[in-house]
């Protein structure tokens, strides 16, 4: 998937209406956008139930885990036409706008503006989890991207695309810690959410939005559980792959719905 950027405006607090008006431009054909950008907006939980930090939670291997911080990069977000086609917006290889930094202690920045798109009916979402490889190398930059954020290694290049931080009591690390940090080249994951029951539509006096759960208990689960007697620390590349693989399995489409646009001034 190419390495993209957009600009994104978290919205401001209690308004739906989006912070600035985002880049229009299409890329694989296709008009210019005349329509309210989507929004995207993300409902943390743990097994169907809401998902708080400093609250202890069952993991799936039998684990008392509570967890601290969970942060993570979202990016490079493409809407897939009815036909099959995509839209991509065009891009500013410079820019560091067009990352999402998704914070479980800052609820707002779980709601935001996907790129404005052209009129027309959309059948699924893709975005990557984490930082492309090609920003993930450009060293420190700004915005989401900041290292002031906390979620880029200072002793060694790239950023963390995932954070997980917590304790447990199967955790043997002192105080019972457990520090889950997938960052690196190679560990970015790419999502794609299917509409299936209806299409993202797109239209002059229309808001889509698209609510998307994030079942953070998924990212325990699987085939095999995760045990944080056996994976309690992981602060580096190589030992982060099969959790790269896990936090693909997080998200999932709820429900999509229409409003009516607030009108523009």
């Amino acid at each position: 998937m190419h390495a993209l950027s957009f600009p994104v405006r978290l919205a401001a607090a209690g308004s739906l209406a989006m912070a600035a008006v985002l880049l229009a431009g299409c890329g694989g054909g296709g008009s210019a956008p005349a329509a309210p950008a989507p929004v995207l907006e993300l409902d943390q939980v743990w097994a169907g139930k809401p998902f708080a930090l400093n609250e202890a939670v069952t993991t799936p291997a039998g684990e008392e885990f509570t967890a601290t911080r969970l942060r993570y990069y979202l990016s490079g977000f493409r809407l897939r036409r009815a036909d099959g086609t995509w839209f991509e917006p065009k891009t500013d290889a410079q820019s560091s706008e067009g990352y999402v930094l998704v914070d479980a202690a800052e609820p707002a920045s779980a709601k935001f503006a996907l790129p404005a798109a052209p009129v027309g009916e959309y059948s699924g979402l893709e975005f990557r989890v984490g930082v492309d490889d090609p920003r993930n190398n450009a060293g420190a930059q700004t915005g989401a991207l900041d290292p002031a954020k906390g979620m880029f290694w200072t002793w060694t290049t790239g950023y963390i695309h995932f954070k997980l931080e917590g304790r447990s009591p199967a955790s043997p690390e002192p105080e019972q810690r457990v520090t889950l940090h997938v960052g690196g080249d190679g560990l970015s994951r790419t999502v794609y959410l299917l509409f299936a029951t209806k299409p993202l539509k797109v239209a002059e006096g229309l808001q889509p939005t698209i609510h998307v759960v994030v079942d953070v208990a998924s990212f325990f689960g699987g085939e095999v559980p995760l045990k944080l007697a056996d994976t309690h620390t992981v602060m580096d590349g190589p030992h982060a792959v099969p959790l790269a693989d896990r936090y693909v399995g997080l998200f999932r489409v709820d429900h999509l719905h229409h409003e009516p646009a607030a009108a523009r001034p």
